[in-house]
């Protein structure tokens, strides 16, 4: 497990942590966040969305972006790796998991029986709004975008 402290002597505006590819992880993500966040002073309200979308997004990225496509077989690599990115600034909040796949994500309606495919519907309900893409150097990154003055379902 990677280990992370916010020194307590600078104000940062933005973080960045790389973490292995394990559920374990999306805990330690979320964590950092809501550490980061109190640590620069933010409402409850945007921290307890910023840590549901960052829960989310690893765990998508764990699950899904840490896989070999499907002709290679689905074994995670044993270096594979996910980044967070946390990014203040004056209006908003910038969250940003990078994962080594490049397959995107899709937002869909999962059904009333299915256990997983909901995290995309949850971050499109909590962000201003939500994008992804390619990196050129590999794989993928999705961000999402939260107002400092309160997430797109908090009004």
């Amino acid at each position: 497990m990677a280990e992370f402290a916010i020194p307590r002597d600078v104000e940062l505006p933005s973080v960045s942590l790389t973490l292995p590819a394990v559920l374990s992880s999306a805990r330690q993500a979320r964590n950092v966040t809501a550490e980061s966040l109190r640590f620069w002073g933010e409402s409850e309200e945007l921290i307890d969305s910023a840590v549901l979308i960052v829960c989310e997004l690893a765990t998508n990225a764990i699950r899904h972006g840490a896989r070999l496509p499907a002709p290679y077989g689905c074994e995670r690599g044993t270096d594979a790796v996910i980044t967070l990115r946390l990014a203040l600034q004056a209006d908003v909040l910038h969250i940003e998991v990078h994962d080594g796949s490049m397959i995107l994500p899709v937002q869909r309606a999962a059904g009333r029986d299915e256990d997983c495919g909901r995290g995309m519907q949850i971050i499109a309900a909590l962000a201003e709004s939500w994008t992804c893409g390619r990196d050129p150097e590999g794989g993928k990154w999705v961000r999402a975008t939260l107002s400092r003055g309160g997430g797109a379902a908090g009004g």
